[in-house]
């Protein structure tokens, strides 16, 4: 469906809307990027106006600075208590909560810290639908095929104090106030994805070109790819709080969605343009190839 390329002649250079921070940048008709923090921006957004949010919060792991990825944020501190750091997740949801239309979705990937001893996913559901009243949806199992700490067993050959590590992550669902898409639409899902994705365990193998990218917590495109033909009509509005590199902008833009992002990293700002705007269209079979 897609590859990179230096020429794309049907986009504009992207704008700045004002100054710099806080502020957003039009990349074409369909995509724009805030540059700024989700906790500030969201509240700026029209309310009722998002009908999918598909986002992946750091996971606060310590990401730099732990023996099994080096590579750090650009500016993110991922090494928050675990407390302040759920307080702080809970803030941006309940956010977003009238930002996203009756029946909107909002899709969490997350994965849980220390092998499982912190149970990071668990916290959030028990935010998002006690305390947010967000209505659970379904949880998908993202099975990764691959454990970066494979070798991170605790007390090895013994039952004293064993680890688990995971090679999955989680793939949270919620909706606002109904299940059902409260909007029609024109859909882009074909049958046999349906029935393909439909299953709640996707066997995705992880991004394996993260530092080619330039960031070092990337999410395969397979899965916003998915998760937008399944959640939503073609022309939706998608956010994403967290943008990152913009993998969910680049296939937002595949799928002729229009994409709002959210990004404190100058640095992931401009990647993101340029993701989003190196985009050629192939056939698809060969979109998940390049």
């Amino acid at each position: 469906m897609y590859s990179l390329s230096s020429d794309k002649s049907n986009s504009s250079p992207p704008t700045r809307e004002g100054g710099v921070f806080g502020n957003s940048i039009k990349i074409n008709n369909n995509s724009e990027i805030y540059h700024g923090e989700s906790e500030n921006i969201i509240p700026t957004l029209e309310d009722n106006s998002i009908d999918l949010v598909i986002t992946s919060p750091p996971y606060n792991v310590d990401l730099g600075d732990n023996k099994f990825n080096t590579n750090p944020y650009d500016m993110y501190n991922d090494n928050k208590d675990h407390f302040e750091y759920i307080k702080w997740l809970k803030d941006i949801f309940e956010k977003t909560y009238s930002k996203l239309k009756s029946g909107g979705r909002i899709v969490i990937n997350i994965g849980d810290g220390r092998n499982g001893a912190v149970p990071t996913h668990s916290d959030i559901i028990q935010f998002m639908t006690r305390e947010l009243k967000y209505i659970p949806m379904a949880t998908i199992i993202w099975r990764k095929s691959q454990i970066s700490n494979r070798f991170s067993w605790g007390s090895f050959q013994s039952p004293s104090c064993p680890s688990f590590p995971k090679p999955f992550e989680y793939i949270m669902i919620f909706a606002k106030n109904n299940k059902k898409l409260q909007t029609t639409g024109e859909t882009d899902l074909t049958n046999k994805e349906f029935k393909e994705w439909a299953i709640a365990e996707w066997n995705i193998a992880p991004e394996t070109k993260m530092k080619k990218i330039g960031h070092p917590a990337v999410f395969p495109i397979d899965l916003p790819y998915r998760l937008i033909k399944m959640l939503s009509w073609k022309n939706a509005t998608i956010l994403d709080p967290f943008n990152g590199a913009g993998t969910t902008g680049v296939a937002c833009d595949l799928l002729q969605r229009k994409y709002i992002g959210i990004e404190m990293s100058q640095k992931y700002c401009d990647l993101t343009i340029k993701r989003i705007n190196d985009i050629r269209p192939l056939s698809e079979r060969d979109m998940f190839a390049v």
